[in-house]
């Protein structure tokens, strides 16, 4: 009598689990995002100031469950830094292809606290104050990893907000070249939308004639 006690009380638990979901599914949803970076260096390389660039790229996100999300994007993120030459502004380019992935702690229907890994390949490299040489490419890593802090907020529509900082990590600079070591500092505020999918587009309610 109690195993079936025990197996009605899980069915019925399993029931209401069952219709739980169902009234309030979840769906990955594919989208955009664009905005500006306040990018500058860390470390050895000393006396930069900031630029204010760009980024933009594709994104989707796969729900986890109904407050934990995984956003996973792939942007194309313009960065570097500027210092003093000889009494000039020299702009440094650094334009990386990256691929961060964001896990969104969801904190009620729209405001979200973000962190997760970015992954960066460089691009290319250039500098304003000389015609760029291979060798000024070739001092840069290839490779680029950082950490994701930020929030997020996103309306129930598809339109979200993001304000992101990406801690460097790895040394961007090619130590075989040059004895020095410095990291990537980057700020984010993006603008974004999710496109609805066939299955969580809103419901048109029935004509009746």
């Amino acid at each position: 009598m109690k195993k079936l006690n025990v197996l009605l009380i899980g069915l019925i638990t399993a029931t209401f689990s069952l219709n739980a979901q169902d009234d309030n599914p979840l769906f990955t949803r594919a989208g955009f995002k664009a905005g500006l970076n306040y990018a500058n260096v860390t470390g050895d390389i000393e006396d930069t100031d900031a630029r204010i660039r760009m980024h933009l790229g594709a994104v989707i996100e796969f729900p986890i469950s109904q407050q934990i999300y995984i956003q996973a994007e792939v942007l194309y993120s313009a960065q570097g830094y500027t210092f003093d030459e000889n009494g000039e502004e020299n702009k440094i380019s650094l334009n990386y292809l990256a691929l961060p992935i964001i896990s969104k702690f969801y904190f009620g229907n729209h405001f979200s606290l973000e962190t997760g890994p970015r992954f960066a390949t460089l691009a290319n490299a250039s500098e304003s104050a000389d015609d760029t040489p291979d060798e000024f490419f070739d001092s840069f890593q290839d490779f680029d990893f950082g950490w994701i802090f930020g929030a997020g907020y996103k309306l129930e529509s598809g339109l979200f907000f993001q304000l992101h900082y990406n801690l460097g990590i790895s040394n961007i600079i090619n130590t075989d070249i040059i004895d020095i070591s410095s990291n990537n500092s980057l700020a984010q505020l993006s603008v974004g939308y999710l496109f609805k999918t066939k299955n969580n587009r809103r419901q048109e309610p029935a004509i009746q004639e």
